[in-house]
């Protein structure tokens, strides 16, 4: 419990002062380069201070360019997870919410980060835009289609709303397992526990006869790829590491 409180309390301290570095970063240079380095470096922070030991398994399904990344999301722990956990560029798909938050979305902006209003049609043609270029230069895009945190571990519905930039830009979709984070900060916790955390990549979802799939069936052939690894624990990719 005391060990938890300490834990949660030099997180807070490490992301107001990532935040800050970041947010500088990205005002001075007008670049995200540095910004978003100083975030990844806050995802590393962040799981090492939580002490949890993660799996990571299938990096070599990523494609050598930009793709999409569809994953269940469990906790608040997901997004310094998947910073700490990919080799590679990473940017993150959210909730115009989350770039509200005080000097946190200030960061995650300047970090090239994107966010969208759900209810604004108009911002779909700028994320395409945006996402598109990012992929062109080799990032990835991380995108949560439940759309909200899941209370107890398990795989909610997936939106198919959430793959309209997978449909529109026909970028490699690639579903992505994470589990453990819903034991190792819950919802509606700021207390750490201690857990084991997994991230586990999967093979790129294409269509047997090689069509363009429908948002429809990118939502749930992902989800049940998803469900699937986590039920079954397979590997679809030789190979694994720890970090």
């Amino acid at each position: 419990m005391i060990s938890g409180v300490f834990k949660s309390a030099a997180v807070l301290i490490l992301t107001v002062v990532s935040s800050l570095g970041a947010a500088a970063a990205g005002f001075l240079t007008g670049e995200e380069r540095i910004s978003s380095g100083i975030m990844r470096l806050w995802g590393r922070g962040f799981v090492r201070i939580g002490g949890w030991k993660v799996r990571v398994e299938g990096l070599e399904c990523l494609p050598a360019g930009g793709a999409i990344l569809a994953a269940n999301h469990q906790s608040l722990v997901d997004i310094p997870l998947l910073l700490a956990a990919l080799p590679r560029e990473v940017r993150f798909l959210a909730k115009r919410e989350l770039g509200r938050i005080p000097l946190f979305g200030y960061a995650m902006a300047k970090a090239g980060n994107l966010f969208i209003d759900r209810e604004d049609p108009r911002d779909a043609v700028t994320l395409v835009r945006e996402a598109t270029a990012r992929m062109d230069r080799g990032q990835m895009v991380v995108i949560f289609p439940e759309g909200t945190r899941s209370r107890d571990g398990t795989i909610g519905e997936f939106k198919p709303g959430a793959f309209y930039l997978a449909r529109k830009t026909g970028a490699p979709l690639l579903p992505v397992l994470i589990d453990g984070g819903h034991k190792a900060l819950p919802r509606g916790s700021l207390l750490f526990r201690p857990a084991d955390l997994t991230v586990r990549i999967l093979a790129p979802v294409t269509a047997d006869d090689g069509r363009a799939l429908t948002r429809d069936e990118m939502a749930e052939e992902t989800r049940r790829r998803i469900h699937s690894a986590r039920e079954e624990g397979r590997v679809p990719c030789a190979g694994a590491a720890l970090v």
